[in-house]
């Protein structure tokens, strides 16, 4: 296979904002790295135990107040970088399959947790989450059909990781989504996960990775929210 060219490179760099964004990052070596999961099977515990006990040994576990620390004074605290291992949408695999090797290691995990799918009944929650892009991998893996956690499961996980919504349905927001949408996956899904945590959920996680400035019909409802941070694929964004 070909190596890629300085020339390839730079037009492929040019063609995609994000791509540019990403490269900038990496070659200024960024204090915080994100990796993102989705399902996270008992087929793979061998290679999650693996990885994560990679990451307590290399890298630092991050909370959103050592994200408070970084964006008030503009240095990363710990000599070590920092790592965050997201997972994404809420499934029962999560507290069954990862949640158990992250308390092992001591290593906080980020979950973005689409608000309403785990008040999605049981009976239903196959035909949602095939609506709404959240991909089952394995069907069989429930038999009873509950493929989201429940509130009991996240409350358990909230005591010692970060919850952050993402949004309420697992629903795009674009530039013309309708007010009371936006209303909805922003405001209403963090009102939801509080209710039943107890706690404040200050993070917000855009899906497929758009930033805060790509949308500003939604900040006044991010702001009226409460949100502190936002994130995207390439960036994390203080609001206030």
């Amino acid at each position: 296979m070909s190596s890629l060219s300085t020339a390839d490179l730079l037009g492929t760099l040019q063609k995609d904002p994000r791509a540019l964004e990403m490269f900038r990052y990496l070659s200024q070596g960024a204090s915080i790295r994100v990796i993102n999961y989705h399902n996270t099977e008992p087929r793979d515990i061998p290679r999650f135990e693996r990885e994560i006990a990679y990451y307590a040994e290399h890298f630092q576990p991050v909370t959103v107040r050592d994200l408070d620390e970084f964006f008030a004074t503009g240095r990363w605290p710990y000599e070590r970088p920092g790592l965050i291992p997201a997972f994404f949408e809420g499934f029962r695999n999560h507290y069954d399959v990862v949640f158990p090797i992250l308390e092992k290691y001591h290593f906080t995990g980020w979950f973005y947790i689409p608000s309403f799918f785990l008040d999605v009944p049981v009976p239903e929650q196959l035909e949602f989450s095939k609506a709404h892009e959240l991909d089952v991998i394995d069907e069989s893996a429930y038999p009873d059909g509950r493929f989201a956690m429940n509130w009991d499961e996240l409350r358990e996980i909230s005591h010692s990781h970060e919850v952050c919504c993402h949004s309420g349905t697992h629903f795009q927001i674009f530039c013309d989504t309708p007010d009371e949408d936006m209303h909805r996956e922003i405001v209403l899904a963090k009102q939801r996960l509080q209710e039943q945590l107890d706690k404040t959920v200050d993070v917000f996680c855009w899906l497929y990775g758009e930033e805060y400035g790509y949308n500003t019909r939604a900040h006044k409802y991010l702001e009226e929210a409460g949100y502190r941070y936002v994130l995207s694929n390439l960036k994390m964004e203080k609001i206030r």
